[in-house]
C-alpha cells in the first residue's frame, strides 16, 4: 500500500514541479471499428461537419513512445467533413505540447488536420501536410489561419512518424517537430515554425477533415506542458509484463461504469484506490464492465491483473 501511495504522491509532486501530462489517449476503445465519437464514449466530440472521423482497431508503434501499440487508432480523409476534439484542463499561459503517431497513405496540395483549440473556434498550432511534387510529404504548421509554413525535409508515405507540435500561449509561437524515431529531448531546431500576435487559452486537441488534407492514421495522442511529460513520461502505466491489448473506456467517466477488456477472455481482478491509498473497489470482472457507481468524483488508481500480467491506470470519475 505504501508503494502505491508513493507512486500516486510522486506523480502529483512531479506534475506540480515539472509540468503535467494533460491528456493521454491510446485509442483503447475496443475491438469494433466505427464512428470515433460514439465508440470513444464521448471522449471525442464533434465541433463541425457530419461525415465521421473513424476508429480503427489497428494501432501504430514506435519504440520508447509511451503511447505506442496500445488499442486502436483514428483515421481521417479529405472526402469526409467531420472535425472532432478531446478536451483537457484549460491552459492560460506557458507552452502546450501535443503529440501523436501519424502514418500518411496519400497526400494532396496541403491543408491542416491536427491542432489545438479553445472552448470556441480559436485554433492554434495547425499541423498540416502536402505533396512535395515528387510523391513525398512536406509537413507544416500554421498559427491562426490555414496558411501554413512548411518545412523542407521530404518524408515518406506509409511510414509512422512521431509528430510533436507546441504552442506558447504568451508569445504566439508555434513549433513543429517530425521524428522518425523517439527522442527523449526536444530537438534544437524545429521542422517548421509560425508565430501570431493573437494568443489564446487552449483546452482541446482536434482532428480536422477537409479537402486536401492527407489520408492518415493517427494514434497515441498526448498533451502536456513540457516535452518530457508529453513525449517521454507515462501516466501511471507500467509496461513490464503488461496486459496485452488492454482497453479502458470511457475514461473520464460519469456513467457509473467503465468498460475494460484485453486480448484474453480470462477474468480480471480489479483493485481501485483513492488518492490516500485506500482500496475502494476489489472485484472480479467477468463481463468486461466494472461498476464504479459508488465512487465519488475524483482521481483514482486502478490496478488490473489477468493471467500472469497486470496494468495500472489512472481512473477519473466525473
Amino acid at each position: 500500500m505504501k508503494k502505491l501511495y508513493f507512486l500516486f504522491t510522486a506523480l502529483l509532486i512531479g506534475s506540480v514541479s515539472y509540468g503535467q501530462t494533460l491528456l493521454e489517449d491510446d485509442f483503447d476503445y475496443g475491438a469494433s471499428a466505427g464512428d470515433l465519437t460514439t465508440i470513444s464514449g464521448g471522449n471525442w466530440v464533434n465541433h463541425s461537419g457530419s461525415t465521421t472521423v473513424l476508429y480503427d482497431t489497428s494501432s501504430l508503434t514506435m519504440v520508447n513512445y509511451p503511447s505506442s501499440g496500445v488499442g486502436g487508432s483514428a483515421t481521417i480523409t479529405g472526402s469526409n467533413s467531420e472535425d472532432v476534439n478531446r478536451t483537457f484542463t484549460e491552459q492560460t499561459s506557458g507552452t502546450i505540447y501535443f503529440s501523436a503517431l501519424v502514418s500518411i497513405s496519400a497526400v494532396g496540395s496541403g491543408n491542416y488536420f491536427f491542432h489545438l483549440k479553445d472552448t470556441g473556434n480559436q485554433f492554434r498550432a495547425r499541423i498540416g501536410a502536402k505533396d512535395d511534387g515528387s510523391g513525398k510529404i512536406l509537413f507544416g504548421i500554421g498559427a491562426t489561419s490555414s496558411t501554413l509554413s512548411y518545412g523542407t525535409t521530404p518524408f515518406d508515405l506509409n511510414t509512422t512518424y512521431l509528430i510533436v507540435g507546441s504552442f506558447n500561449i504568451d508569445t504566439g509561437l508555434s513549433n513543429l517537430y517530425i521524428l522518425s524515431s523517439h527522442s527523449a529531448t526536444e530537438p534544437g531546431v524545429p521542422e517548421a515554425t509560425n508565430t501570431s500576435a493573437n494568443t489564446a487559452a487552449m483546452s482541446a486537441v482536434a482532428f480536422r477533415q477537409s479537402s486536401n488534407i492527407p489520408v492518415a492514421t493517427i494514434d497515441g495522442v498526448r498533451v502536456g506542458t513540457t516535452w518530457n511529460n508529453t513525449v517521454v513520461s507515462t501516466v501511471l502505466n507500467t509496461k513490464n509484463n503488461q496486459i496485452e491489448g488492454f482497453s479502458m473506456y470511457p475514461n473520464p467517466t460519469n456513467k457509473g461504469y467503465v468498460n475494460i477488456s484485453s486480448r484474453s477472455n480470462s477474468n480480471m481482478e480489479v483493485s481501485v484506490y483513492d488518492i490516500l491509498g485506500k482500496q475502494v473497489i476489489n472485484a472480479t470482472v467477468t463481463n468486461k464492465r466494472l461498476d464504479v457507481s459508488n465512487l465519488n468524483t475524483g482521481v483514482y488508481i486502478m490496478r488490473v491483473a489477468q493471467d500472469e500480467a497486470s496494468i495500472t491506470k489512472k481512473l477519473v470519475i466525473q
